[in-house]
């Protein structure tokens, strides 16, 4: 019978090399871990051991329930049982309460992260992909090619891998090394404390999160539970004493104090742990990728946790970076747009979600005129400013002021038939985009008018526009047309579809003889 001394230390060896090597095992580690191992790939994950440090909370609204399908973890999550929500109640700006409802049947979760962390890494697991407890002490590239060295018992290990996913969160193990930046914005400081209600909490939606702003700070609150709430207030530590020595639990309870309905949960509720506190201020990246090495999630970037899309950004990033992934193992001639592709799509979605943080913080600067505010309403723009700008995209409330555009719809509602050809300014360009697990290159249009400076798209409104002028000499009527388009691919409404088309004659693809 073989000792089973021998086969643990067997099950702890580590291999000499991996496809891919994943450092950090929280929600974009364990998500990219079981699609990279699901599509065949050697996936080895390095994360820390689990402390007894408290953990956070986190708001997970419904519309990650698409990307938990997409990413096959959804019937697990459900079968979690985490606590759901049904919406949130925000006190901003001028201060009136706002509750807001999640769309009927739909709910999101409220989640703790340990135990949600650890069942995404479950999932991994049962995937194929291997779970290590060590701490990655560096990673080194060359030649296309990544040597990690990880801590194992008195010593290190090396692992070799084809390329490294940084996972690793705010500690950055790859992006603190020429990657990251911080825009010139100022520091936020988060402190949390868990409260216990038995009798539950005197609110007319128990599941709601609760977000208030006050004068130099705002606070928000998780219910995990009927019983247990989370309650956080968010801070810039450089107004406090606690650059000073100061007691954390005493400006967990002066900023607390500050707030107008927060506060008052503390009433007849019960500390059970104690005020901790984390960095919470914002970063980019000023790339997002090299040979062999993609930043993921919270490595890549951090957003105002304001959005509660926090989950959401790390798994829809984890996604992106599994196919690109994939793409480098399986079409290394691909591997650089794939790169490329990726660092794209990464900058702009953290531009999005700056700019949309900062026009809440200017709302309530309006309200309360603090520098705390007035300086955090521009942190779109600092970020804006780090690393690659995001790709152009066309704006539909900009397609619908467009005078050209106006135009060639008005036309076409006159005409009794049409007869299209290529216009003379047809531009047909192959750019990266997703097609399965892959990244390939795909046709797109470089379409420019008065109002729309040249950008490359393939989709308007979901009109697939290279399709469209494919089809477009097909018919002598627009309802055949539409009728045709719908038949050989995604059904669109005819309000976009007739946009679309406008767009294509506005911009010259398309001429109507």
């Amino acid at each position: 019978m073989p000792d089973p001394l021998v086969l643990t230390m067997v099950s702890r060896q580590l291999p000499a090399s991996s496809d891919v090597v994943i450092v950090g095992g929280g929600p974009a580690g364990a998500v990219a871990a079981h699609l990279l191992a699901a599509w065949g790939h050697a996936v080895l994950v390095f994360t820390k051991p689990e402390s007894d440090a408290p953990t956070l909370a986190e708001s997970i609204p419904p519309s990650c329930r698409k990307l938990f399908r997409a990413v096959g973890v959804l019937e697990a999550v459900d079968a979690a049982g985490f606590y759901r929500s049904t919406g949130n109640t925000v006190w901003w700006g001028d201060g009136e309460s706002r509750s807001e409802r999640f769309a009927e049947g739909a709910f999101g979760h409220q989640v703790e992260r340990r135990r949600f962390d650890r069942l995404l890494r479950s999932q991994a697991e049962a995937a194929g992909a291997r779970i290590s407890e060590r701490m990655v002490k560096r990673v080194e590239f060359a030649e296309g090619r990544a040597v990690v060295g990880v801590a194992d018992g008195g010593g290190d290990t090396r692992v070799d891998a084809q390329i490294v996913l940084d996972c690793s969160g705010r500690a950055g193990v790859v992006a603190r090394h020429g990657f990251r930046r911080y825009g010139d914005g100022p520091a936020t400081l988060a402190i949390v404390a868990i409260w216990d209600r038995a009798s539950g909490w005197p609110l007319s939606e128990p599941s709601h999160t609760l977000v208030e702003a006050y004068r130099d700070g705002w606070a928000w609150s998780v219910p995990v539970s009927a019983s247990r709430r989370y309650l956080t207030v968010m801070v810039d530590p450089r107004a406090t004493d606690l650059e000073r020595g100061g007691n954390l639990a005493d400006t967990y309870r002066v900023e607390l104090a500050k707030t107008q309905r927060l506060a008052g949960l503390t009433e007849g509720a019960t500390l059970a742990i104690e005020p901790w506190a984390c960095d919470a201020s914002v970063y980019a990246a000023e790339r997002y990728s090299a040979p062999a090495c993609l930043l993921v999630g919270d490595a890549a970037s951090f957003i105002d946790p304001l959005s509660s899309f926090g989950v959401k950004k790390a798994i829809a990033s984890a996604w992106m970076a599994s196919i690109v992934a994939n793409t480098c193992l399986t079409r290394p001639e691909m591997a650089e747009p794939a790169r490329g592709f990726y660092a794209a799509r990464e900058a702009e979605v953290v531009t999005s979600f700056a700019r949309q943080a900062a026009d809440y913080f200017g709302d309530a600067a309006t309200a309360h005129d603090h520098p705390f505010w007035a300086g955090r309403s521009t942190v779109g723009d600092d970020l804006a400013g780090l690393g690659m700008q995001p790709p152009a995209a066309i704006d539909v409330e900009t397609l619908r002021g467009d005078p050209t555009v106006r135009a060639a719809f008005g036309d076409l509602k006159q005409r009794s038939g049409i007869d299209f050809v290529p216009g003379d300014r047809l531009r047909i360009e192959r750019q990266p985009g997703i097609a399965g697990r892959e990244v390939v290159l795909e046709a797109r249009l470089r379409l420019e008018t008065p109002a729309i400076p040249p950008t490359a798209v393939r989709f308007v409104r979901g009109v697939d526009l290279p399709a469209l002028v494919g089809m477009a000499g097909d018919c002598d009527q627009v309802p055949d047309l539409f009728e045709v388009y719908n038949d050989r691919h995604p059904e669109v409404g005819l309000p976009d579809f007739l946009g679309a088309l406008s767009l294509l004659l506005a911009a010259g693809a398309l001429k109507n003889r």
